[in-house]
């Protein structure tokens, strides 16, 4: 009888084990928790990735076509995962072009791309291609033949497919030409090529606008971007600036230190005061020349720019006209300081070039000690509604520098700031275009003794620890 109870209590804990374990696996399931250990938490999504595919209501089919061997196959295949993760409506299918050849040339028919390696995004019978050019930054070395996978830009390429199938409409962005501007078509260093294929990437049409022989800023422009301009606008072009200002408009000005562009007295009746300077700040450099910044007031362009340090080159003071005013909540009139540089810079008025490095603060000359604001947003006027018409306010952001976004100083940050201050200049504060993401190359250095000591250590010392213990316990059990 006693062996029979000790049988049923060893089944009956056996059983309660079992059940113990599924509701643990249960729960792990409808509850999991998911932790992003890495060092560079290559693929975390957004937070702004994450709300779009929450709220996604219709069903997004993904066709991957990409080789199983391809470099990008994993990255593509875990990013989507996580786009799983967060919305049921993201239907993924995966097609190997070497192995089903007849659904590959069905599909390839069907959306009209020849290559391999592409991922189509449809939404309703409405597509979207994203290529590797799109998913990847490459790089040529030296001494390499082929070009070397050097960033990701999965997330920014599959966020801006989805939602650019989801609104329909592309806002345009216009880009004032005609006095020496940079230029969207320019490859070269000062080139912003690179910038627009984010701004192509975050679904915004492109356009250069000359206003010679125009009468107005066209109606469908969703902003204009004034970008370093060299030579003095004309008096009628200003004219024609602000009147669209005045309608709604939305304009970024990035003006470069050292230059008149003719802006100057119409940014000051909008709350703007540009100063004749460079600003130096020596704790936040590395060139001299360039200036790092890591503080930023609160606004919905820099919310999310926390921990996110933008580079500036030879930049100039923006400072709002009436200082007493500034980054106060008004509904009607608001002028908001954005960045700024720290308390041992300062601006400097009589510069050179040449000098940047043994430039000095001058307590007997019009310098100004710092800080030192480098980039403005303004709005005037309050959202309103008119015969059911809605009437949005006038937004304007100005930036004391236009060479921070150029080909040869893009990096993450400063693309962050500028895209950042784009969306908010759209009314697309839901929006945020996602940096690349570089591939980090760990590398273990080691020479040959360390390398010897390492053998020795794994080979010989690590299992002869193992062996004398397992002797010392034969031992002391014999006893």
């Amino acid at each position: 009888m006693i062996k029979k109870w000790i049988k049923f209590n060893r089944v009956l804990s056996l059983f309660l084990a079992l059940v113990v374990v599924v509701l643990v696996n249960v729960i792990a399931l409808t509850n999991p928790v998911r932790i992003d250990l890495s060092s560079q938490q290559f693929y975390r999504l957004s937070e702004r990735t994450i709300g779009l595919l929450k709220n996604l209501d219709q069903p997004v089919k993904v066709f991957v076509f990409f080789h199983k061997d391809d470099q990008l196959h994993d990255d593509v295949e875990n990013l989507l995962e996580e786009f799983q993760h967060y919305s049921r409506n993201i239907e993924v299918e995966w097609i190997d072009p070497s192995r089903d050849r007849s659904r590959a040339k069905m599909l390839a028919k069907r959306y009209n791309f020849i290559t391999s390696n592409v991922v189509v995004f449809d939404i309703n019978g409405k597509s979207i291609i994203r290529k590797v050019a799109d998913i990847a930054d490459f790089k040529r070395e030296k001494n390499r033949k082929n070009p070397v996978y050097s960033a990701f830009k999965g997330e920014q390429a599959f966020f801006s497919a989805i939602q650019e199938l989801l609104q329909g409409k592309r806002p345009k962005a216009y880009f004032l030409v005609g006095h020496g501007e940079h230029r969207l078509k320019e490859f070269g260093h000062t080139g912003y090529s690179r910038i627009g294929l984010s701004m192509l990437n975050d679904n915004i049409e492109l356009k250069e606008l000359m206003l010679t022989n125009k009468e107005k800023i066209p109606s469908d422009a969703g902003v204009l971007i004034i970008a370093g301009p060299r030579k003095s606008l004309h008096v009628a072009e200003v004219e024609m600036i602000e009147e669209y200002l005045k309608r709604s408009g939305r304009v970024m000005v990035m003006i470069n230190a050292l230059n008149k562009t003719g802006l100057e007295p119409m940014l000051r009746r909008w709350g703007v005061k540009v100063r004749n300077d460079i600003v130096v700040d020596p704790e936040n450099t590395l060139k001299g020349s360039d200036v790092y910044i890591k503080s930023y007031y609160e606004h919905p362009i820099t919310d999310d720019l926390a921990g996110v340090v933008t580079r500036f080159y030879l930049p100039r003071s923006i400072e709002p006209v009436n200082e007493e005013t500034a980054n106060k909540k008004d509904k009607l009139e608001m002028v908001s300081k954005l960045a700024v540089t720290s308390k041992k810079s300062w601006s400097e008025m009589q510069f050179d070039r040449s000098s940047t490095v043994s430039v000095k603060f001058n307590p007997n000359t019009p310098d100004k000690m710092g800080p030192c604001c480098l980039a403005i947003a303004v709005e005037h006027g309050a959202p309103q509604k008119v015969l059911d018409v809605q009437i949005q306010p006038s937004r304007m952001v100005v930036v004391g520098d236009a060479d921070f976004v150029c080909n040869n100083f893009l990096s993450g940050g400063n693309q962050d700031f500028y895209m950042s201050a784009l969306n908010w200049l759209l009314d697309r504060e839901e929006l945020m275009v996602v940096a690349p993401k570089p591939l980090e190359e760990v590398k273990l250095n080691i020479d040959q003794k360390q390398l010897g000591r390492l053998f020795i250590l794994n080979v010989v010392v690590i299992p002869l620890i193992a062996v004398v213990g397992g002797l010392l316990i034969w031992i002391r059990r014999r006893k």
